[in-house]
């Protein structure tokens, strides 16, 4: 069955199909927050949040690329999640970063991973999306509410930055 169907019979109070989607879509969600937060117990509560969202407003969906907008709701609760932690904690990374690694035992990933923590959260956002996610920069932009260009100097800007803490 395809997703718009799918959705429709959500959009109906049919949820079983709720947990095929999660299925499709879980990892790619999972890594997204894992990326974006380096914690992977905290990505998973985001991870979690993330789909509740979106039965919470699968009636908000209009079409298109449903692994962008769940991306998108992903990016959206992570910002939260990252706004609570700020609130907590006065700006400092989560307790067990050290430990957080989506490749354990790779230093290089766990370097750039810890790098891209320390990028803004836009240019990190753009980072992932267009090298992890393979998205254009035009997706990008309008995952991100900005227009093609802006997305393209993010992803830049941030390699730039990525370049100087790693080196």
């Amino acid at each position: 069955m395809n997703e718009k169907k799918m959705l429709r019979l959500i959009g109906q109070g049919k949820t079983e199909y709720i947990d095929e989607i999660a299925r499709t879509y879980y990892d790619d969600i999972y890594r997204f927050c894992c990326f974006q937060t380096g914690d992977r117990e905290w990505a998973y509560d985001l991870t979690q949040e993330t789909f509740l969202r979106f039965i919470r407003y699968v009636d908000h969906y209009s079409g298109g690329n449903l692994k962008g907008y769940l991306l998108t709701i992903a990016m959206n609760v992570c910002r939260d999640g990252w706004k609570l932690q700020k609130h907590r904690e006065s700006g400092e990374l989560p307790e067990d970063y050290e430990a957080a690694s989506l490749v354990s035992g790779v230093e290089e990933r766990l370097l750039l991973q810890k790098a891209l923590l320390e990028l803004p959260d836009f240019q990190r956002e753009a980072i992932v999306l267009h090298y992890y996610y393979d998205f254009k920069y035009r997706e990008i932009g309008r995952m991100t509410g900005v227009g093609t260009a802006t997305a393209k100097s993010r992803v830049s800007q941030g390699l730039g930055k990525l370049k100087e803490l790693l080196e």
